[in-house]
């Protein structure tokens, strides 16, 4: 019982039903405010966390699930309102829900702006709280059935689909995970450049950034070698003369100006790529990001590519199918690279030559030399009824901002199958539920519903597989900040999201319990830029303010338990690194950076981090979430930027001599391939994350690593790229700088504590 008070956690089923009119005396009520519409908001401490549509007659008969984890002392506001004046409220504490009534309905009179409760204007609600600990875990789920997908989502949950799941752009071909579900892992540009040339109908791509000069395959040993050196451009245009519908939709980031040679802020290349497919057959348009307060400051961040593709499910040479990728990967610079991470040794290859990448070091060129940037990645494809909803976002997206007429209607494409027939699939190929998740407003969409004028269904996607976690969680992601109401300091900075805050109450009741469960969080040691910089400083402080919030909720409830035990026994951060010794193969610069700056440091002590950019959430190796969606409150607000994620799950082998094949355990063997990836290491105490043992081992590999990487010797890593993100945690959870260094991160003047800026308002790096 202790642990069900000490906070409002779980979901709160607000419905909205009537208000009874208020009718002033004859003549004043022509003037007042009574006869206009009218409309409910709800608020939980100062956040709006729902509102009605504006109703005339005072009758709405909404109902919204509002995700909860706060404090008892939080306060609940229901608000009448029109456009212009407060009409009466109704408050209740989150304590007097949890202790007096989990169910609130009734018609209660509203308090007037003078304080006084006015006993003729009524408002008839319902407030339902389902407390979190009730959900079930994913293997009940599985085991029973019964999860039939978020209901606040554009797109309803999906069966029998197929997903396959990538890590980074490509793969070397050594690269083979030793363990035996795992099977050779798919190299994703080259399948992307497939299913671009095997296309007949159409080509839609969506994008942050776009490059068409890049060039997808460039592995020496790839088998499909006529498209080595091919630019991605010259083979959407082929595609364009062949008669197929190539449709492209960029972000339009409006300070890419002639007078800084169109390289805006973000360098996204938006109107270099308008400028390369004019006056061709490839129609690209370039789409702001409308906002009414903020026009240039948020991005449409969607990475999404759809084509139809020849339908594996059956016989029929002609038949085709809808194939969508969705994930972290935008088809431009810098993004491709291999499991090897490499810094230098690949500047002369074909892989980096001419896409050298280095946007945290000022001034780097490959003139001068390395390190380059090296990127880790996570993306997904999908076929299947969810992969028309992908297709669906984007024609509602287009249909937002440009010409609806210049889409190719899919009822024109002939033998294009939306569903399999049910006798020529087997079970275990399209054995995955999937449901396709947004961040996304009605400024930015087509069709969103009058109710749901902002979806949000990504962060709620998060909460609910947090909430139905057994055992542990993984998650890499480039950004990890939210659950701002219980930071110690910036309170109200706007970082709502609960992300962060239902992992450490996850953590806090498992530790009640008795039971184990381990979270293992990956990013990148700072968000790319370069480090000394106004907003990477700002994000790093906004990180250490989520990871003390978490830490100090663990530490508590350890101390409450009773029980022996350090919060790193439950969480852990880490990201990802490289160090090379030098080769006499590589790259000779003919130029070098200037002594005693960061450049300089880098390349001498021969390191740097790698970019950790995935955007991935696995739970209980049963559930996976991935996209675009950045964990932050740019990404999960809705109003900010726009993302498009999946969720996803296989139902087990109906074969009973199945039940432990591949193809029921997909999601399993891709954490078993990323962490084989970050640590070059199989060993089988991985098979149970949650342990203690497994979260010692990661832990002790991770710290060792960090002391290769930090020390002035060069020592080459080879390979093992996972280091532990460089804090101290104490026995009682408080969050500290590293007892040996001087805070900042190698070679850098860079505080790992971040610092707050005084110029920037939270909106910007939230």
């Amino acid at each position: 019982m202790e642990a069900k008070q000490s906070f409002l956690h779980g979901t709160l089923e607000a419905t909205i039903f009537d208000a009874t009119p208020y009718m002033p005396p004859f003549p004043f009520s022509c003037m007042l405010a009574n006869g206009k519409p009218t409309y409910v908001t709800i608020k939980l401490e100062n956040n709006n966390v729902a509102k009605t549509s504006l109703e005339r007659d005072r009758v709405w008969n909404q109902t919204f699930q509002i995700l909860c984890a706060h404090p008892p002392d939080s306060t609940i506001t229901i608000t009448m309102k029109t456009k212009c004046s407060i009409l009466g409220k109704f408050s209740i504490q989150a304590r007097q829900i949890l202790d007096e009534a989990s169910l609130i309905n009734g018609f209660f009179p509203l308090q007037m702006e003078n304080g006084k409760t006015n006993p003729e204007l009524k408002l008839r609600f319902m407030l339902w709280f389902k407390p979190a600990e009730f959900e079930p875990t994913w293997g009940k789920v599985l085991k029973y059935g019964g999860f039939q997908g978020l209901r606040n989502a554009s797109f309803p949950q999906r069966s029998n689909c197929h997903v396959t799941l990538y890590q980074d752009a490509h793969h070397s071909s050594a690269f083979q995970p030793p363990f035996s579900i795992c099977g050779t892992p798919r190299k994703l540009w080259e399948d992307v450049y497939k299913a671009i040339e095997g296309a007949k109908h159409l080509i839609y791509i969506a994008g942050w950034s776009f490059n068409p000069k890049m060039v997808l395959v460039r592995d020496p040993q790839t088998n499909i070698p006529h498209a080595r050196g091919v630019k991605l451009g010259e083979l959407l245009k082929l595609k364009a003369e062949e008669g197929v519908a190539v449709r492209i939709m960029l972000w339009n980031d409006e300070t890419s100006l002639p007078l800084i040679k169109n390289k805006g802020v973000m360098s996204t290349h938006d109107e270099d790529a308008y400028a390369y497919f004019k006056h061709t057959k490839v129609i690209c348009k370039l789409c702001p990001r409308l906002h009414h307060k903020f026009p240039t400051l948020f991005a449409h961040h969607q990475k999404t590519i759809t084509v139809d593709a020849r339908a594996y499910t059956t016989t029929s040479l002609n038949d085709r199918e809808i194939m969508s990728f969705v994930g972290g990967l935008d088809l431009c610079d810098g993004r491709y690279d291999t499991e090897q991470h490499s810094l230098f040794r690949t500047l002369n290859t074909e892989s980096h030559c001419f896409d050298f990448y280095q946007t945290n070091i000022s001034g780097a060129s490959l003139h001068k030399g390395g390190p380059r940037e090296p990127w880790h990645d996570a993306h997904a494809c999908i076929t299947g009824e969810a992969a028309w909803d992908v297709l669906a976002n984007f024609e509602q997206r287009w249909m937002k901002q440009c010409d609806p007429s210049l889409l190719l209607s899919t009822s024109s494409i002939q033998n294009l199958m939306r569903q399999p027939f049910a006798s020529s699939v087997s079970n275990d190929d399209m054995n995955w539920k999937v449901q396709v998740f947004r961040s996304i407003d009605h400024v930015s969409a087509s069709q969103l519903s009058k109710t749901l004028t902002v979806e949000q269904s990504i962060h709620e996607a998060y909460v609910e597989a947090i909430r139905r976690a057994e055992r542990f969680i993984y998650i890499e992601n480039q950004y990890f900040i939210g659950g701002c109401h219980l930071w110690d300091k910036d309170k109200h900075s706007g970082c709502r999201n609960l992300i962060p805050v239902e992992i450490a109450l996850k953590v806090a009741n498992k530790i009640k319990a008795k039971e184990r469960f381990a979270v293992y969080i990956l990013i990148p040691m700072w968000p790319e830029g370069v480090p000394d910089s106004e907003p990477v400083q700002d994000i790093l402080h906004w990180t250490r303010e989520t990871m003390v919030m978490m830490y100090k909720l663990i530490g508590e409830a350890i101390k409450e338990s009773g029980e022996p035990g350090h919060p790193t026994d439950y969480l852990n951060f880490f990201c990802l690194a490289n160090r090379e010794k030098e080769s006499t193969e590589e790259l000779v610069p003919p130029h070098s950076p200037h002594p005693s700056t960061q450049y300089w440091n880098a390349q001498k002590h021969r390191r740097f981090m790698v970019y950790v950019h995935a955007k991935v959430m696995i739970v209980d190796d049963l559930y996976i979430l991935i996209g675009s969606a950045n964990v932050n409150q740019r990404s999960m607000d809705g109003r900010r930027d726009t993302e498009i994620a999946i969720g996803s799950y296989q139902l087990p082998s109906e074969n009973p001599a199945e039940i432990n094949s591949t193809t029921t355990r997909d999601i399993h063997a891709y954490r078993m391939s990323l962490w084989y990836e970050h640590t070059g290491q199989a060993d089988d105490i991985f098979l149970e994350p949650e342990s203690l043992e497994c979260v010692h081992k990661m832990r002790s590999l991770g710290d060792q690593m960090w002391q290769i990487y930090a020390d002035e010797e060069i020592v080459d890593m080879e390979g093992v790229h996972l280091v532990t993100y460089p804090v101290n945690v104490t026995l009682d959870g408080l969050v500290e700088e590293l007892p040996e260094g001087d805070g900042n991160f190698p070679d850098t003047n860079t505080l790992v504590q971040g610092r707050r800026s005084k110029v920037l308002p939270p909106i910007f790096t939230t």
